[in-house]
């Protein structure tokens, strides 16, 4: 059969970096190893339409199939590709697989124009499945496949063993994904992995040394299975050899789920890269990070290390069936930034067990631990996940197929009401990127040459407040959703830091991209004009939430005082200093207004903070001193300096249905995919 396989659109505007699909590239390559015609569209490297780029494509190949996938949070970009497909050629078979498919199959095909759809992982799946398409066989028989049949109804086959010698599997297809023009394309800001090189000229490329994860974390879904297996080094490093020749790679991301638990292979595995003198990052569970493998780590080139942190309350911890407990997090990051690599990692608010004690706990310990720079990020209930089916036996989802077609930002699905929960997401923003640990600029100018096609390049000189190493970031692009502080990683002792973004006062390359902004500009008018009307027919409630949902999509730069106007109270005075500091994190007043809030609603341990980064800011400032001074005097007991959130409503969490009597429970199953 000829496939059509097309890469979705990932970025907004047109040159900016996207990450590889490597899954596509696997079954690229297993499609072409059964000899099978494979041609590709990468759409992200052609301007236009999605619709015309696919149509053009389809008449031109005239293929028997179209064939993409990807993760749930793309699938306005999957429906795309495949409306577009079927326009162009009303006969040709749509073919859907990734985590979006494997998630929920049955959901995924009524929301996506597709035939059929791959469940789990797809390189054997996919040979057997365009076998019995191509010899018109009945697709009952091919397990991994949900479809409908001549009936019209929803089918799903039995789940397909996963591979388990991960070494006979073909490498990925990089030529197929033209994976040369993303890497040529790269910038050092376009990935923060991307910072620590020290010329600013990466050159990475996305490898897997394993398959799945041998852990059941509530909010995580692991869409090739269960099962974690390991890949013989052996191959890793032939493919690796490959791609440093073709593509005069430097870096590699290694986005296995997780890397390794075994030590003595994350030792092997060091012995053996440290010679290509890459640089090099992992995802690794806490419980790895020991002295000896971090040492290794660092000296074989290893400039990041991202943890699954998500709390710092051992409750929700258990909740979320995390195997980690908080002490031990906090020694593995101790040690990680002793031996000056690189740490990523999250904090997620939300979690079925989250209180606002356990939210408490996780801000306390945040709030004297933020030279690791762990982001703050309120927690999103992905299809597929354990808390995803949790929610739907609960009745908290009630519309499946509306939501695998709109996954929404933020479902309650924690102990808090709606109104505490929205607050304190509320602040986790202004926190997350008003509280920063500041580095001193040196030189902040645009570069002399610019990238055709793409956004304004800089150059920016800064100094490190740790190691003191003057740090040039050169012909850098600005990532689009940029803000007033670049947070930046030293490329001596890899920590981050944050700088000021002086790019609102430099003229700006004439070919960069406006449309973005002004549909930012076009969105906040609709915005306004939706509340003020909903607002007249007195729903404030659900005018705040409107308000608030605007605000998470709208930049900062392009938010309005007009929109917070619309606030009402209790909480009119926190929201419209939190936005205002929001706007301009580098005036102290601003900060100490929001402390202030912060204090009269009680949430000192919040006030703090801000207080400690007005005098970062203004080391004379006395209303900042003054306001630390009280806290910690003796009016304020120890409970309250640890409180960051508060209460603002009284009423109860979302009520949970009955198990025993739910009618939802019979229709809610678990995708096997084994």
């Amino acid at each position: 059969m000829h496939i059509l396989l097309v890469v979705p659109r990932y970025s907004a505007s047109w040159g900016e970096f996207y990450q590889i699909p490597l899954g596509l590239g696997y079954i690229a390559s297993a499609m072409k190893q059964a000899g099978h015609k494979v041609t590709s569209l990468n759409l992200n490297h052609y301007q236009g339409t999605v619709e015309n780029l696919v149509a053009a494509k389809v008449a031109e190949v005239n293929p028997d199939a179209c064939a993409t996938g990807s993760l749930a949070p793309f699938l306005s970009a999957l429906k795309s590709v495949f409306s577009a497909a079927r326009q162009a050629k009303p006969g040709i078979i749509n073919i859907a697989g990734g985590g979006l498919v494997s998630g929920e199959p049955e959901m995924s095909l009524r929301v996506l124009d597709i035939d059929v759809g791959v469940v789990g992982e797809g390189e054997q799946t996919i040979v057997e499945l365009l076998d019995y398409l191509e010899k018109s066989k009945d697709l009952h028989d091919v397990n991994g496949i949900v479809f409908r049949d001549h009936d019209g109804n929803v089918v799903q086959t039995p789940p397909r063993a996963q591979a388990q010698d991960l070494g006979q599997i073909a490498w990925p297809d990089y030529e197929l994904l033209e994976c040369d023009k993303n890497i040529s394309n790269q910038r050092a800001l376009d990935n923060y992995f991307f910072h620590s090189h020290p010329e600013s000229k990466p050159r990475d490329i996305d490898m897997i040394t394993s398959r799945s994860c041998p852990y059941s974390c509530t909010f995580c879904f692991h869409p090739v299975g269960k099962v974690y297996r390991e890949r013989p080094l052996d191959d890793f490093f032939a493919e690796l050899d490959m791609v440093v020749a073709r593509y005069k790679i430097n870096m590699v991301a290694l986005i296995d789920e997780l890397f390794s638990l075994r030590q003595q292979r994350l030792l092997e595995f060091c012995k053996r890269i440290k010679p290509y003198k890459l640089k090099w990052m992992v995802q690794l569970h806490v419980s790895s990070a020991k002295d000896e493998t971090l040492r290794a780590m660092r000296e074989a080139g290893c400039t990041y290390i991202s943890y699954g942190i998500e709390s710092m309350s051992q409750t929700v911890l258990e909740s979320m069936r995390k195997k980690a407990k908080p002490d031990r997090i906090a020694e593995a990051l101790a040690l990680t930034y002793k031996h000056h690599i690189g740490i990523q990692g999250n904090l997620l608010f939300g979690d079925k067990a989250e209180t606002l004690k356990t939210a408490n706990e996780s801000m306390h310990w945040w709030a004297f631990n933020r030279h690791y720079q762990i982001n703050l990020t309120p927690l999103m209930v992905f299809p597929g996940s354990p808390d995803y089916y949790e929610a739907l036996k609960d009745g908290l989802i009630v519309d499946r197929e509306a939501y695998v077609a709109n996954i929404p930002a933020r479902l309650n699905i924690s102990r808090m009401n709606d109104k505490n929960l929205e607050m304190l997401g509320f602040q986790l923003w202004v926190h997350h990127n008003t509280l920063l640990n500041l580095a001193p600029l040196k030189s902040f100018k645009l570069s002399g040459i610019q990238v055709e096609g793409r956004d304004s390049t800089y150059d920016i000189l800064w100094d490190c407040p740790r190691c003191t190493h003057q740090n040039d970031y050169m012909g850098v692009i600005l990532p689009p959703d940029y803000s007033h502080s670049l947070r930046l990683t030293c490329r001596n002792c890899l920590s981050r830091w944050d700088i000021k973004n002086k790019a609102y006062s430099l003229p700006t390359n004439i070919s960069s991209a406006a449309t973005p902004r002004a549909s930012f500009r076009r969105y906040r008018r609709l915005a306004i004009a939706l509340i003020e009307k909903i607002k007249r027919r007195g729903y404030r409630d659900i005018a705040n939430k409107v308000l608030a949902l605007a605000l998470s999509f709208i930049p900062v730069q392009l938010r309005s005082g007009k929109m917070y106007r619309h606030m009402t109270p209790p909480d009119h005075v926190l929201m419209s200093f939190g936005a205002a500091v929001g706007r301009d994190p580098f005036n102290p007043e601003k900060h100490n207004d929001f402390a202030a809030a912060l204090v009269n609603v009680g949430a000192f341990g919040a006030a703090r903070m801000h207080y400690q980064q007005a005098l970062a800011l203004k080391p004379s400032d006395e209303r900042a001193s003054s306001g630390i001074a009280y806290i910690d005097g003796s009016g304020v007991n120890d409970e309250q300096r640890e409180t960051y959130f508060v209460s603002w409503s009284d009423a109860s969490p979302p009520a949970r249905l009955e198990r025993a009597t739910s009618q939802v429970v019979s229709k809610v199953t678990m995708p096997a995919v084994t």
